[in-house]
């Protein structure tokens, strides 16, 4: 059977104060200005070459406080990559589907993906950093394929089909993959030290089980 915890009033309010820090701090990654045309949240790796670290905010938020906060999480960083699109000229992401909807997606999913791992893993570090590791991926994968869209759209001749090659080239070009490889592994190798340092603190040491509402 599945535990249930029944939050009392001040240890919501607790954790909404603690949802809306991670808001801001999404907010801070993805609209301050890193003075080289982009955010914060953004890693220059090489030429052609950045890895994001907005997402990771989105990660360790929904894994200490549940499905539903996780969801508000994949929402807000959706919506501030769509204004940051317009902020800074990033067309691709004028989209909401592109931009919104597949960071929806992913705030829903990482609670229980990473839960999931965990039934099988049982050193929290590890688990948590291998779910962030295939999560991240997921986000990307889910990106890219939306942003196939807007590709076409903006840059190609408006046929899916045949803007698939030229928008894999861009990919390769810009080094897309190398990029979110390194995401993935930046994911794991913080996500699982701060996830468990972070529950530790703030004493939450059941921060996996299953609650009312989430």
């Amino acid at each position: 059977m599945t535990e249930k915890k029944v939050l009392s009033k001040r240890e919501k309010t607790r954790e909404m104060t603690i949802l809306a820090m991670f808001i801001a701090i999404i907010a801070v990654l993805g609209l301050v200005p890193n003075g080289a045309g982009g955010t914060i949240g953004f890693i220059k790796i090489a030429v052609n070459m950045e890895a994001t670290i907005i997402h990771i905010p989105v990660l360790i938020g929904a894994v200490l406080l549940g499905r539903k906060f996780g969801i508000y999480l994949g929402l807000a960083f959706g919506v501030i990559s769509n204004i940051a699109a317009f902020i800074y000229v990033s067309p691709l992401f004028y989209y909401p589907w592109v931009a919104i909807l597949p960071r929806f997606l992913f705030g829903l999913v990482i609670y229980d993906v990473t839960k999931f791992f965990l039934r099988f893993i049982k050193n929290r570090y590890l688990g948590i950093g291998i779910s962030f590791f295939v999560l991240t991926l997921i986000h990307t994968l889910m990106v890219l394929v939306m942003m196939w869209t807007s590709y076409t759209m903006v840059f190609g001749t408006g046929n899916l089909v045949d803007d698939f090659l030229p928008y894999l080239s861009v990919l390769v070009f810009y080094n897309v993959p190398w990029a979110s490889l390194i995401e993935a592994v930046i994911a794991a190798l913080v996500g699982g030290i701060v996830v468990v340092r972070l529950a530790e603190y703030l004493r939450k040491p059941d921060f996996l089980i299953k609650r009312e509402g989430n």
